[in-house]
């Protein structure tokens, strides 16, 4: 999925109310998941689009720190996993601005190295893949073609495990932490904390009934 300057510019206008003048970063970021429904007029297809803005504890170098990070998950409703959730992970990701670094796998996949801790806990490595401009980190498995859409790392960010989540079991994550490289530079450090998700992640699938 390729993410252009102009459809970057998009995503963050309407994520956020009133975004304070357009050349400033804004001073009062929405709070919450915002939802939209969005409409592929190609396909013919609808999906909701959550969209979630974060902070830079250490930000991109230039002018990529006057956006925010924002993150964003794209869902298909309906019954799906036998009917035990109300909907399906379509793709996710996060907006970073500047220029990601990227390595390559022993696959010959270019992918970006990503650290995160969610509430404060362990240090977790994984490998995410990349918009074409390098200003974005997927929630995918670039070296895994049988791995899915990459839900599991959504649901890891929201419950802090890699698996669909059980109804009324543990609490969710209240806040995540993620580091990555940036080319020529040192490490952009995103702090992103999430208010009650039970909305996204039930039209997500993450949550998974009796």
């Amino acid at each position: 999925m390729r993410i252009t300057a102009l459809g970057t510019l998009f995503v963050i206008i309407s994520s956020v109310p009133a975004l304070l003048p357009q050349d400033q970063p804004p001073t009062n970021p929405a709070t919450g998941w915002k939802r939209e429904q969005v409409t592929d007029p190609l396909r013919g297809t609808t999906f909701s689009q959550f969209s979630l803005m974060g902070k830079f504890l250490t930000a991109p170098s230039g002018d990529s720190a006057k956006l925010p990070p924002v993150m964003i998950v794209r869902c298909i409703p309906g019954k799906n996993m036998h009917g035990k959730t109300n909907g399906k992970f379509s793709s996710g990701y996060i907006f970073v601005g500047g220029v990601l670094d990227t390595t390559v796998s022993e696959s010959g996949n270019s992918v970006v190295k990503v650290e995160y801790r969610l509430d404060d806990g362990k240090l977790q490595p994984e490998s995410w893949g990349r918009s074409t401009n390098f200003s974005a980190i997927f929630m995918s498995h670039p070296d895994c073609q049988l791995c899915g859409s990459g839900y599991d790392h959504f649901a890891n960010l929201l419950y802090g495990h890699h698996l669909y989540h059980k109804e009324n079991t543990s609490p969710q994550i209240k806040k995540v932490v993620l580091g990555v490289p940036e080319f020529l530079g040192g490490e952009i450090v995103m702090q992103f904390d999430l208010p009650d998700s039970a909305e996204v992640a039930e039209a997500c699938g993450i949550i998974m009934h009796k």
